[in-house]
């Protein structure tokens, strides 16, 4: 078993990333949200949104980093459809417990695949179209990937299957990729003990849509399937890996499926092993960190009628609804704009 393919970063030196993630579906992308807001060794530059209504995800990143009291990084929203023209999966329930969505502003002007493609370090927790177009441009600069995709048993799993022509770009692109499958995941719950007693403003939002998630599911718990991912780039001492090359089998019966030939000049490592005690108690309290701290920000903060605003009207169209927005000028001169089972596996 290899070890060590990933080099973590410290609280005095973060590593930059850059996330990208079908947020709001499965309510395990917030939950990796969490913990990397929770993870001083991780420093989030960019946020990328992909699959479906990119617009209404994004909406739901940045009011994440507003219940959380952090300055938001770029929020991106990328591409909806599929570049295998797979169908859309869309439960209906995203950001259904989730107050103001309507009034989150995130970087409508931005390109999410040029975004991708400036950064060194993505870690992609959704379907793979926007990385696949990011690996394509002239300008890309991407020198790692570690996601979570995949599954090395033999089943498909849903980052893989919603767009395997993706899938094939990302790991015939030779780029050094490390991933976690879902035969590794699912080694991992949680349940009612690691909800209980989330505390602030985000502690409230994660316990409303891990429970509207539990009722979609039918059943009192779920696996994080993205936060150990997570928690492999913050401490890859807890996880046993082994270098080899993937590939994706992309029609037939068996489209989706990942295949993993041991190779030790392979550009591609999976996950073999990981200390399950040791990430279920990262996952938890990197939570609880990200969490304690909006409970600390709101106590401090001034009251809304203190607050100042600023902006213009302008209109919003969005699935054929016509919708007031407020465009505005951050600080840093972007526009943004306000306005509007498990499924990992088969």
């Amino acid at each position: 078993m290899m070890r060590q393919p990933l080099t973590a970063g410290t609280a005095d030196a973060p590593l930059e990333v850059a996330l990208d993630t079908d947020i709001g579906s499965d309510v395990d992308d917030l939950l990796a949200l969490a913990v990397i807001l929770g993870s001083p060794e991780l420093d989030l530059k960019t946020v990328a949104t992909v699959y479906g209504d990119t617009a209404l995800r994004a909406r739901i990143v940045a009011k994440m980093f507003a219940e959380a009291g952090r300055p938001a990084p770029l929020i991106v929203a990328g591409l909806s459809d599929t570049r295998s023209g797979r169908e859309v999966w869309w439960p209906g329930h995203e950001g259904s417990t989730i107050v103001d969505l309507a009034a989150q502003a995130y970087d409508a002007d931005r390109d999410a695949v040029l975004d991708l493609a400036a950064s060194a370090s993505v870690v992609p927790i959704g379907p793979l179209t926007n990385i696949a177009a990011a690996i394509e441009t002239p300008e890309c600069r991407i020198a790692r990937i570690v996601m979570m995709g995949g599954a090395f048993d033999g089943r498909t799993e849903h980052n893989i299957r919603s767009d395997v022509d993706a899938a094939d770009v990302v790991f015939r692109s030779a780029i050094p990729l490390v991933t976690v499958g879902i035969e590794q995941t699912e080694r991992v719950r949680f349940t009612e003990a690691e909800l209980d007693g989330l505390a602030g403003p985000l502690g409230s939002l994660l316990d409303g849509e891990v429970r509207r998630y539990w009722s979609f599911a039918e059943q009192e718990w779920n696996t994080p399937h993205d936060p150990v991912a997570v928690v492999m780039l913050a401490s890859p001492e807890l996880f046993g890996f082994e270098r080899g090359t993937i590939t994706v089998v992309r029609g037939g019966e068996g489209a989706g499926v990942t295949r993993f030939e041991p190779d030790p000049a392979g550009p591609h490592h999976i996950v073999t092993d990981f200390d399950v005690d040791a990430v279920s108690r990262e996952i938890v309290a990197r939570i609880r960190t990200a969490c304690e701290a909006s409970a600390r920000r709101r106590d401090r903060s001034p009251s809304p009628a203190t607050r100042s605003s600023r902006g213009r009207r302008s209109v919003d169209v969005e699935d054929g609804l016509e919708c007031a927005v407020l465009a505005r000028v951050g600080e840093d001169g972007r526009q943004l704009v306000e306005g509007d089972p498990a499924v990992h596996q088969q």
